[in-house]
């Protein structure tokens, strides 16, 4: 009996290997898959002229990941000012509070790389900043080496602005 279930096992498993095969072989890797660090974020304006990204204090910390489940969350931490001696973010006032707020961003969700156009999009389920939710971004990406800069291609705002941030493979 051991023996019979043994070959009806390795009998359902070939076909299985075999067709995770095949599908993994009309699939392109994507080389976004992985975790990468923020090492440089600005916004460039119409003009070209650049400066830091969405008007924050460096420095900045951050990291973007992307699963091979299609999923991926991204968190950004611009510069702070200094914690309360006793560690009580509520002790803060209302402006010292938003401004904590305002200097970490997070979001996560689906992704799909168009590795024939070079473009990522990013479509948000859920985000520190409720407005996004539900919001699509899409990215130029240039991959070169273990770095990737990520490029908003629609505008920020009515002044025409874009973000450009790059990313280091951990």
């Amino acid at each position: 009996m051991l023996k019979r279930r043994n070959v009806l096992t390795a009998g359902l498993a070939l076909p299985l290997a075999a067709g995770a095969a095949s599908a993994k072989g009309q699939m392109p890797q994507d080389p976004l898959v992985g975790s990468w660090s923020l090492i440089e974020a600005m916004t460039v304006q119409k003009d070209g002229e650049t400066g830091p990204w969405d008007g924050h204090t460096r420095p900045y910390t951050g990291l973007i990941v992307y699963g091979a489940s299609g999923m991926m969350s991204v968190q950004i931490a611009t510069a702070r000012a200094p914690m309360p001696s006793d560690g009580n973010l509520r002790k803060l006032t209302a402006d010292e509070q938003l401004a904590y707020l305002h200097s970490y961003y997070a979001y996560y969700g689906k992704y799909e790389f168009d590795p024939a156009r070079s473009v990522v999009t990013h479509f948000v389920q859920s985000s520190l900043d409720p407005t996004e939710t539900g919001i699509v971004y899409r990215r130029a990406v240039k991959l070169v080496g273990d770095v990737v800069t990520l490029t908003t291609l629609e505008p920020n705002d009515a002044s025409g602005s874009h973000n450009v941030l790059s990313w280091r493979r951990l």
